[in-house]
């Protein structure tokens, strides 16, 4: 018995190439455009890790300073009037 042989002509070869570089450069483009955006996305997110090590490092000082004695001091003058012992306070009379 003769096998058949099938042969493909060489326009549908090329149409089948073209084809599948067309589909590869498509992927492609797609997945450079997600890594473009997962970039921008990487760059945005460090940038407010950033904002955020500041800010809590600025609320660290401030905590630091409100365990402070004369910040403990201050706030008893102003809030409480506290005097310490010698001093004189002078009122102001309103209007």
């Amino acid at each position: 018995m003769n096998k058949k042989r099938y042969v493909i002509k060489p326009r549908i070869k090329v149409v089948v190439m073209l084809f599948i570089f067309v589909y590869l450069a498509t992927i492609f483009v797609k997945q450079e455009f997600i890594l473009r955006e997962q970039n921008k996305e990487t760059c945005k997110l460090e940038t407010q890790i950033e904002q955020v090590r500041e800010e809590n490092s600025d609320l660290e000082r401030q905590i630091e300073y409100t365990q402070s004695e004369s910040y403990i001091e201050r706030m008893a003058r102003e809030k409480l009037g506290w005097v310490r012992e010698g001093e004189k306070v002078f009122i102001e009379e309103k209007n």
